[in-house]
């Protein structure tokens, strides 16, 4: 809920447009759930009504932190292996390595979004082209 004239500010992954049909199931696969979506972030904004609608790559950033969760992980290797398992420590290495390559293939995007809800034209506002 918010108000008229308020703002919301949310950070979103999503597939990058324009991907070949082929390159957009890949990052389907790999991204997380909501990247499901073919429409672009803005576009789902503006369907919603919402206006001053501005969109912020954060794609750059993104890419670091997805390198420094594995690398992070592959520091705490020995102990991680004992708390999760062999298998689940591989399998969420192999995860990351492959987000770190949809997003250096340039398959997902990052962006941070910031947008308004509409304020009602009030009714005894003088319109400018009244005068």
């Amino acid at each position: 809920l918010l108000r008229p004239g308020g703002r919301t500010a949310f950070l979103t992954i999503f597939v990058t447009p324009g991907l070949s049909k082929r390159d957009h199931r890949r990052a389907v696969r790999v991204g997380p759930r909501a990247v499901r979506s073919d429409r672009e972030p803005q576009d789902l904004l503006h369907a919603a009504r919402f206006v001053d609608v501005e969109v912020l790559d954060v794609t750059a950033e993104f890419l670091e932190t997805a390198r420094g969760w594995h690398d992070h992980s592959a520091s705490l290797e020995r102990e991680l292996r004992a708390t999760l398992g062999e298998r689940e420590f591989d399998q969420q290495q192999a995860d990351r390595r492959e987000t770190v390559a949809a997003i250096e293939d340039g398959l997902l995007s990052r962006a941070l979004l910031i947008a308004a809800k509409p304020t009602p034209l009030r009714r005894n506002a003088v319109r400018t082209d009244e005068r």
